[in-house]
């Protein structure tokens, strides 16, 4: 019967191929946007990690616009427990080495400015920790000079020594780092004056001031500390309250490409179920021949959800191959990882075959309703 129900779907290909075709483009659309998904959630996860200490920054305007008063530094080196306090301005490139930034699909591999003070040569960017693979760090009240993340030294073939053009000013690289994530190895280090100059920001404020304490096991007291000493207008959090609020983000995010990728399988099953009932409709009489022949309701039931089934297996196969493809494109072209499990592809390919036993019911049923006398005297 499985035989049968393949030669069946090709009698006419092109019907068949269509139908294939648009499950395909479904679970590759899933396996692509999850994937890429679960791979922004994992390198940011991994980020957060690596930040230690406590954030502040002003509550009315946010964390990517604040505008955080500088002399706030000062006031919080005083309170017992913080070992430092720095401010931190960060902001985004308009160009690298005459290179224009991509806001579209490379959106997500931006690249960042970090501008801060700068005392120890094990430390990066503000609170996160990486080291520096080639070169030195910078020092305090250097200018002029920078320190790239690796991966923007792969980008651009770039070495300590060399220059580099950030926006319209110059800079000499001294350094490279790596952290443990891709997210802040896509980071350019300077001062905390030449970013202000860089990226026009105004004179005594900051992004954010990041806090080291004494004690990183005090963090939640010293969070409620650090709010009772500055009020409601600072927001002050740690970086586990921070990892658990991205995370809630990042959830909400993974279900809405799941929902928009589901969308594509939606059409894959509308395609199914058209083909499977215009294959059975022009097979009327055929059908009736083979009930007047002995063939069961049940039997014909199963020989159109074989096709059907086979149009998923097809479809699923096809569907994961192709997403891997543009998984791995996608990794490649906006420089994010791409996370591709074993599980996503399992419940891919369970699900192309759902989609195509769903979508064939309701030709099935209809096929097992005719009757063989009315279907062999159809013309």
């Amino acid at each position: 019967m499985i035989k049968t129900a393949f030669l069946n779907l090709w009698r006419k290909k092109t019907r068949t191929i269509l139908s294939i075709a648009m499950i395909t483009v479904g679970i590759a659309a899933i396996i692509a946007m999850t994937s890429l998904a679960d791979g922004l959630f994992m390198d940011i996860k991994s980020a957060v990690s690596q930040i230690q200490g406590i954030t502040i920054y002003e509550k009315s305007q946010g964390i990517l616009s604040a505008k955080t008063d500088e002399k706030l530094v000062d006031e919080i080196k005083k309170i017992p427990g913080v070992k430092d306090a720095k401010p931190l301005i960060i902001a985004t490139t308009r160009s690298i080495e005459g290179r224009e930034s991509n806001f579209g699909l490379e959106a997500a591999s931006i690249i960042r400015l970090f501008g801060t003070t700068y005392k120890s040569n094990s430390e990066t960017v503000g609170g996160v920790k990486g080291e520096i693979l080639k070169g030195r760090n910078l020092k305090e009240g250097e200018r002029n000079k920078v320190v790239i993340g690796k991966e923007i030294a792969d980008r651009y073939n770039k070495f300590v020594g060399d220059k580099i053009r950030i926006n319209n000013s110059t800079y000499e690289i001294v350094g490279i780092y790596r952290t443990g994530s891709k997210f802040f190895n896509l980071g350019i280090l300077m001062a905390l004056e030449d970013l202000r100059e860089l990226a026009g920001f105004p004179q005594g404020k900051v992004s954010e001031i990041s806090v080291e304490l004494d004690d990183p096991t005090e963090t939640d007291r010293m969070v409620n500390m650090i709010k009772f000493k500055l009020g409601d207008k600072y927001r002050v959090i740690s970086s586990s309250q921070f990892a658990e609020s991205l995370s809630n983000v990042l959830d909400n995010v993974k279900f809405l490409v799941m929902a928009v990728a589901s969308i594509a399988a939606i059409v894959a099953a509308v395609g199914i179920l058209n083909t499977m009932l215009m294959s059975v409709m022009e097979r009327y009489k055929e059908i009736g021949v083979l009930k007047a022949t002995g063939w069961t309701n049940g039997s014909i039931m199963r020989m159109v959800l074989y096709e059907s089934a086979i149009l998923g297996i097809l479809g699923g196969t096809a569907g994961i191959i192709l997403g891997m493809a543009l998984s791995k494109f996608v990794e490649n072209y906006v420089t994010m990882r791409v996370y591709v499990s074993q599980t996503l592809l399992i419940e891919s390919f369970i699900f192309a075959i759902a989609v195509g036993l769903f979508a064939g019911l309701y030709p099935a049923w209809k096929a097992s309703t005719f009757n063989p006398v009315d279907a062999l005297r159809a013309e």
